[in-house]
């Protein structure tokens, strides 16, 4: 009977084990997405030189992909533009989603385009 119940707690931590690694990785895949459509996006707009048609079209895509991106003119010289972006995103870790339903927190990765 002893050996039943360790097998059986062994099974249920090694599931828990693996329920928490899954939502680890989950997690960070949601990151490496976000940073990986950012420079997407940066180099879209520097390629462009920073077309604003270029730009509106980002937002518009950033929006279709659950993203929050803003633009921000902050050319010094006029033949040098400038762009701050900014990429805001929601992470979520699927295991606490089992216990509440809105658990997410918001990230933001920014830099410059230029």
């Amino acid at each position: 009977m002893r050996l039943a119940i360790e097998l059986f707690a062994m099974a249920i931590t090694i599931t828990l084990g693996c329920l928490l690694l899954s939502s680890m990785i989950t997690s960070g895949n949601q990151v490496a997405d976000a940073r990986e459509y950012y420079n997407v996006v940066v180099n879209r707009i520097e390629d462009s030189y920073c077309n604003e048609d270029v730009i509106r079209e980002c937002i518009n895509e950033a929006e279709n992909k659950g993203y929050q991106l803003s633009v921000k003119d902050v050319t010094m010289y006029n033949d040098n533009p400038s762009k701050l972006v900014v990429l805001s995103y929601n992470v979520t870790f699927p295991i606490l989603n089992m216990f509440n339903k809105d658990n997410k927190k918001q990230a933001v990765i920014e830099g410059y385009a230029r």
